[in-house]
């Protein structure tokens, strides 16, 4: 399929290998499209147990899309701070000539997920604040600079990446899980806004996905138990709660997200899919 032939997409989240926001760029350069990716860059000392890429993993993996197409455009970007974000987008409407898909896919967070889990009654204010403005504000400042970009394409998509964490309760993830299920609803107002522009807004929740963060979750969680190793704790749940049996693979939230953004999905908007191996049945 060359779904993205003349299409330029932006990838958030897309500095580090094995990751979705990786997977997903490397889909959207085989179908033949030409992808930015933006990633952090840098450590922030306050939130020690956060895991960056750095600018060389962000270089390489632009660089290793030549094996499936076009080379992509490694942007350094904090998407969390509205100036960078606006730089970002402008750079790349003017090294790849504009946007035709968003895909906002950079997220994460301290405390209260997802990798720590923290009660709210012990959360401290400064991890609820990161983790919100990471996985939810990035959202919302991303769209905010690329609608005008995808406006003057004449319309496009903007696919975000939520989480199945948000869908169901577990103790814990409060800051993380509620900054997710708000993804949800912008994706529905943003649909409403950006219907007549010719802009449609869907967004995705990956299950248990075997990408470098949910093995620092799985990590975390064995330190507090040293009878049981990381493996064993992610075979237990995965034997319990995912009918299929198994976790996914970044590849396959790819193929997802690359469906959303695509003509194939042209009367799809304001929607969630849920890709969780059939966990929420």
């Amino acid at each position: 399929m060359q779904r993205y032939e003349g299409k330029v997409a932006v990838v958030t989240g897309a500095g580090r290998a094995g990751g979705i926001g990786e997977a997903i760029a490397r889909r959207i350069t085989s179908e033949g499209g030409r992808v930015a990716v933006l990633d952090l860059c840098r450590d922030r000392p306050e939130v020690p147990r956060e895991s960056f890429g750095s600018f060389e993993s962000l270089q390489s993996v632009a660089d290793s899309l030549a094996k499936d197409g076009e080379r992509g455009l490694a942007v350094r970007c904090d998407v969390t701070d509205e100036d960078q974000v606006a730089s970002a987008m402008a750079e790349v409407q003017r090294v790849l000539g504009g946007i035709d898909v968003l895909f906002a896919n950079a997220g994460g967070g301290t405390g209260a997920g997802p990798v720590d889990q923290t009660p709210v009654a012990e959360l401290d204010r400064s991890a609820w604040d990161y983790t919100v403005e990471l996985s939810l504000t990035s959202v919302f400042l991303c769209a905010k600079h690329a609608i005008p970009v995808l406006r003057g394409r004449g319309g496009g998509a903007i696919v975000s990446t939520t989480s199945i964490s948000a869908y169901h309760g577990v103790s814990g993830l409060s800051a993380y899980a509620s900054a997710k299920y708000a993804v949800t609803a912008l994706t529905r107002d943003l649909a409403m806004e950006l219907a007549a522009d010719g802009i449609r807004v869907n967004a995705f929740a990956p299950g248990i996905t075997l990408t470098p963060y949910v093995r620092q979750r799985y990590e975390a969680l064995a330190a507090q138990d040293p009878l049981a190793t990381p493996q064993e704790l992610l075979d237990s749940f995965v034997s319990t709660r995912i009918p299929l049996g198994r976790a996914a693979e970044p590849r396959e939230m790819a193929a997802v997200a690359a469906f959303l953004g695509s003509e194939d999905a042209s009367f799809m908007t304001g929607q969630t899919l849920f890709v969780d191996g059939g966990m929420r049945v």
